[in-house]
């Protein structure tokens, strides 16, 4: 049976627009929580840099610098991470929706022989299923029309 096929990924950005808008909005929450962070280290550090008293304290906070360096790295290395896992995630969200979509507007047309393909473990793969068992059910039940 055609449903029991894999279906192959032949592209991330299903939906252009709506993938790179969650996507976006992910990093910058991702980017906020990183400069609200950044920005709260550096003050500190920098309040307690120049006080007089602290003299002998100057390796911790070339340390904490070092530490504050590092983290900007990371952040940097991040960006094209949390573009590319949320593109992916969301690619197995959107996929199945627009496959889902065509399926339902070809059964409402009258064509009960129309199959939702997803592949295992897509988010909305239960649903598929039951989609394929009502066109399964429609069809059985209603007469055939000639040309489909």
């Amino acid at each position: 049976m055609n449903s029991e096929l894999p279906y192959r990924r032949k592209q991330y950005l299903v939906d252009r627009g709506y993938q790179l808008r969650f996507v976006t909005r992910v990093f910058v929450v991702v980017l906020i929580v990183a400069v609200v962070s950044s920005l709260i280290s550096t003050g500190l550090l920098w309040t307690n840099m120049y006080r007089a008293d602290l003299e002998q304290q100057a390796t911790p906070i070339a340390a904490l610098i070092a530490v504050a360096t590092t983290l900007l790295v990371e952040l940097l290395i991040a960006i094209p991470l949390v573009y590319f896992l949320g593109i992916r995630q969301s690619h197995r969200v959107v996929g199945p929706v627009n496959r889902i979509k065509r399926v339902l507007e070809a059964i409402g047309a009258g064509d009960f022989s129309q199959r939702i393909v997803v592949r295992r473990g897509d988010a909305l793969e239960d649903l598929a299923k039951t989609i394929n068992r009502m066109a399964d059910s429609l069809q059985q039940r209603l007469p055939t029309r000639s040309g489909s």
